[in-house]
């Protein structure tokens, strides 16, 4: 049997289903066909659902319902008044700078003309499918694809952890520098990761690492920090005021983590030996967590194939964001939810195209 008269099939079977009366005969209905049917079945619905757009459109009219008034994107003002809608986006002017706005201004979504596809596209972006890969799958140019990905990671820079407290797992993972992406490398092109040495015969650095701090709860802490060998001062930055007083900070014995706390004495600070990662001594005193944490990262990276180190953070937010979401059956909302939120993520997405590439196609 043709795929296409295998498709025609199972389309001819959800006609089917669709006039069944009750979800009850629905379901019984559904219960006669194949594993494989089923599971298309789910993917076909799934696929015209989000075509739809129908979650984002019920998102919106909950927040519009939720927040009476959107405050000024623009100088913070809550002075502001509601002036109709344009297709069917509420619309605001502000009294305090006199300029309009709508519910979307500022948020990933402002300027969008295909929303319709942002829940298809979310979707993609949770099976870790790369770039080119998704624009294919949803029907949209590689550009726009990377576009909207760095539109939807920057709204989760307001999402990471203000203050970690209680007991915290800290530790770098170092990765090698990537340029992945530029046009002029300022040194040979490495043919294969491999064969990468740290910091060879360069006065540049050529790592990255990733301060990562992990609570005892799971909350997840990551900051990309460029440097040969991470001092005191660039973990201090790295945190910028993140660990609270009477913090538990356990990290291995790297003199600058030494450094670090001895500048912050309201920290307590526990060290384990490198080679063991838990205490011989207490058993509580370990670095399972944040080694765990570095194992899952490495993995999740390895499915972009490289990712360029400027936007490394983004993947990092990416990262720390998505172990929130994992086991709910409501991730594409509780995106939704995130970037709607984000009144500043088109600024940030502006400062970070600065930085960006184009992508020729």
């Amino acid at each position: 049997m043709s795929e296409k008269m295998a498709k025609f099939q199972l389309y001819q079977q959800y006609l089917y289903i669709c006039c069944m009366k009750t979800k009850e005969d629905i379901k019984l209905e559904f219960a006669k066909l194949s594993a494989i049917d089923q599971e298309q079945l789910l993917d076909e619905l799934l696929r015209d659902y989000e075509t739809r757009g129908q979650i984002l459109e019920t998102l919106t009219d909950e927040i519009q319902k939720r927040n009476k008034k959107k405050p000024c994107p623009h100088c913070a003002s809550e002075i502001v008044y509601k002036r109709g809608k344009q297709k069917g986006v509420q619309m605001y002017k502000c009294r305090s700078c006199n300029k309009w706005y709508s519910e979307t201004t500022g948020t990933p979504l402002w300027d969008i003309k295909l929303k319709n596809k942002w829940q298809s596209y979310l979707r993609c972006m949770e099976q870790g499918m790369s770039i080119k890969k998704t624009a294919k799958e949803i029907g949209i140019s590689i550009q726009t694809s990377f576009d909207w990905r760095h539109k939807i990671l920057s709204s989760l820079a307001g999402f990471t952890p203000e203050t970690l407290s209680e007991v915290v797992e800290c530790d770098e993972l170092e990765l090698a520098l990537s340029n992945k992406g530029s046009r002029n490398l300022k040194r040979k092109p490495r043919k294969r990761g491999s064969d990468f040495k740290r910091n060879e015969a360069s006065s540049e650095p050529t790592v990255v690492q990733v301060v990562t701090a992990v609570q005892r709860n799971g909350e997840k802490y990551l900051k990309a920090v460029e440097s040969k060998r991470l001092s005191a001062d660039e973990i201090a930055k790295a945190f910028n005021g993140r660990l609270k007083d009477k913090t538990t900070l356990i990290t291995d014995k790297h003199p600058s983590y030494k450094l670090f706390t001895k500048k912050n004495p309201t920290l307590k600070h526990k060290l384990v030996e490198a080679k063991q990662y838990v205490s011989k001594n207490d058993k509580n005193v370990h670095l399972q967590h944040v080694n765990n944490t570095h194992s899952q990262l490495r993995s999740f990276l390895n499915k972009f194939n490289g990712v360029s180190s400027k936007y490394l953070q983004n993947y990092l937010n990416w990262f720390a964001y998505g172990s929130k979401l994992s086991g709910t059956k409501e991730t594409i909302k509780l995106w939704l939810t995130t970037i709607l939120a984000s009144p500043q993520a088109y600024h940030l997405f502006l400062q970070f195209k600065e930085n960006a590439v184009n992508i020729r196609t």
